[in-house]
């Protein structure tokens, strides 16, 4: 939404949140330029929000009278560097949450999940996230050719839709490198064999929506879903005018064969708005043949289902921390100190009250509280 805030810009604020709102910063500027191709930047910008536990000191699992504290080293920061390496997990025991939907071309072997971490994701509505894997346990036969193959990408739940653990695992199995190993020994975080995690994002993680590679991240979310739509849509005007994707580029809608009974509920959950100018420019157009349709086709696959769920998980975990840790009492961080939250906003024709935060005449920061809806596994 473009929107145009009156009034004097922040005094105190920190200079590279600054140069972002002000569209000055060198990433802000090739976001907001639809000529400048993304890869140029998504991913130096994706590295500024850290999850690592690289350089770390956390709070060791006993105490110094040899009591159990549980470390402070959240999840997601020790998750991540496993998931970059593509690390073997296994999940001894699990139990779905989102409903079971079996397919004839697949089966299911045995009753653990392993195999190579692919990433982590997150729920775009609720605050629920999951680790994906290439499960190892998931047969599947080519139709065509009767091949069977092993390894299928399944998400397993690690937080709940309402934000908190999830109770249906218990464990994570991996072997650790030898960097690992001495970290985990170094800091003090094994507890036998095993290590607990007290927290799947850091508490003062909160302060992170207000700095500039969360800025920067939310500005690149708006600009792949802009950019996604564009090529979808000249996907659309290019068969329109009769072209057609070889044979075999799109999967085959295959149906599910049973699918498990599912039950709503409702949870809280925290939108976030990064209210911004136009974008500039023109997305380059697919020339007119199936070359052309081919490359606008692997265009918006690439932004929407690569590139946008790296950046969504990062901002995702970023807000849970929010609505965790900071929105119950409106908190601000320190180098925005000066500022605060105008409450009961709502912008032209809007009816819904929004928390903003006017962080420039041409940007703000808005977030409100809300409940969903989300549809869970019924057990038995």
């Amino acid at each position: 939404m473009n929107l145009r805030f009156r009034g004097r810009p922040p005094i105190l604020i920190a200079d590279s949140v600054k140069s972002v709102v002000g569209l000055t910063d060198p990433y802000a500027k090739e976001i907001m330029d639809r000529m400048s191709p993304v890869e140029n930047f998504v991913f130096p910008i994706l590295s500024q929000s850290v999850f690592d536990w690289t350089g770390r000191n956390p709070r060791p699992a006993l105490d110094a009278d040899g009591d159990f504290q549980c470390t402070d080293l959240d999840l997601f920061s020790f998750l991540m560097p496993l998931a970059d390496r593509g690390a073997i997990i296994e999940i001894p025991r699990y139990r779905n949450r989102r409903q079971v939907v079996v397919k004839e071309s697949e089966r299911k072997i045995g009753s653990n999940n392993f195999g190579p971490l692919h990433s982590l994701v997150s729920n775009q509505e609720a605050f629920s996230f999951s680790v994906k894997i290439i499960d190892q346990t998931i047969m599947k036969t080519n139709p065509e050719t009767g091949k069977e193959t092993l390894g299928e990408p399944r998400n397993y739940m690690i937080v709940d839709v309402d934000g908190h653990w999830y109770y249906g695992w218990d464990c994570i199995r991996w072997n650790p490198t030898a960097p690992e190993n001495r970290f985990l020994t170094e800091k003090g975080l094994w507890t036998g064999n095993s290590v607990y995690f007290q927290f799947y994002v850091h508490p003062n993680r909160w302060r992170s929506i207000f700095g500039a590679p969360y800025l920067l991240l939310k500005m690149l979310s708006s600009r792949l879903t802009e950019e996604g739509a564009f090529y979808r849509n000249e996907v659309k005007r290019l068969e329109d005018l009769g072209f057609r994707l070889p044979p075999g580029e799109k999967k085959e809608y295959e149906p599910s064969i049973s699918e498990s009974t599912t039950r709503p509920i409702t949870v809280s959950t925290m939108e976030t708005i990064l209210d911004l100018p136009p974008f500039n420019g023109s997305y380059p157009r697919a020339i007119n043949t199936r070359n052309g349709l081919l490359a606008a086709y692997h265009r918006q696959k690439y932004l929407t289902y690569v590139l946008k769920p790296l950046v969504q998980f990062a901002l995702r975990a970023d807000e849970a921390a929010y609505f965790q840790y900071g929105a119950r009492d409106m908190k601000i961080a320190p180098w925005l100190d000066s500022r605060a939250w105008k409450t009961g906003w709502r912008p032209p024709k809007g009816r819904v009250d929004w928390n903003l935060l006017v962080l420039s005449n041409d940007v703000g920061l808005r977030w409100r509280l809300k409940d969903i809806t989300q549809q869970v596994y019924v057990t038995e």
